[in-house]
């Protein structure tokens, strides 16, 4: 759920940004630019917010193999 609300508030900030900037050189609005910084933005912010959140799994269990490495060595 964070990762769909996170990348769609990217994406519409992305936008307002887009749309100040051209609004201040009194550009028109490109819709196929907005669309595109838009989308990448989201995509960029998903990938982001799914790479550093994790889930808490179980501690990992230690075979038995280890055993056989436990002493001294005897050369």
């Amino acid at each position: 759920m964070l990762l769909l609300i996170s990348s769609i508030a990217v994406a519409l900030v992305t936008f307002i940004i887009y749309a100040l900037e051209r609004r201040s050189k009194s550009e028109p609005i490109v819709w196929e630019d907005a669309s595109k910084l838009s989308v990448f933005g989201g995509l960029i912010t998903a990938g982001i917010v799914f790479a550093t959140t994790s889930e808490v799994k179980a501690p990992i269990e230690l075979p038995a193999v280890q055993e056989m490495f436990v002493g001294t060595p005897s050369f």
